[in-house]
């Protein structure tokens, strides 16, 4: 959903764009439980904030759909890690030995499990992990990064 008018007049105000703050909450959610905020740019022509306005119901409906896709993704890539996690030993015994890089080929939480693995198994220590996989420490610290590991070198 899209809306946008290039008119430079009847903006509400000097700037072009406003910053809105949605919060979700579930129906019938208790008072302790704190509110889902997030952050929605609108151009500020009159007529879009009108528009949105007016499609509030619609626009609070694109987020909560975001929303889940977001909590799927890193929910699925969590429990595909703990799967690959299991029959990752004989994998990691053999880029030991191999010392080629492999993480461009394996996907999101195949690498997760991957790295888990190796820095299990190597105490943290990223010079070996480093050697192990094939790549420098700023492409394992943007690797686990990327899969939501924290680890402090």
């Amino acid at each position: 959903m899209a809306y946008r008018v290039r008119d430079t007049k009847n903006k509400s105000g000097e700037f072009d764009y406003c910053v809105m703050e949605v919060r979700l909450r579930k129906k019938g959610a208790p008072a302790n439980v704190d509110d889902a905020c997030r952050v929605m740019i609108v151009d500020s022509h009159w007529d879009t904030l009108t528009f949105v306005q007016d499609n509030m119901e619609r626009c609070v409906g694109n987020i909560v759909k975001l929303k889940r896709l977001e909590e799927h993704q890193g929910k699925g890539m969590e429990e595909s890690a703990a799967l690959f996690q299991k029959s990752l030993a004989p994998l990691v015994s053999s880029l030991e030995a191999q010392g080629e890089g492999v993480m461009e080929k394996l996907s999101a939480s195949l690498k997760k499990a991957l790295l888990l693995m190796v820095m299990t198994r190597y105490q943290s220590d990223w010079n070996q992990a480093c050697r192990v996989l094939g790549i420098s420490r700023e492409k394992l610290e943007s690797e686990l990064k990327l899969c939501g590991v924290s680890l402090s070198p």
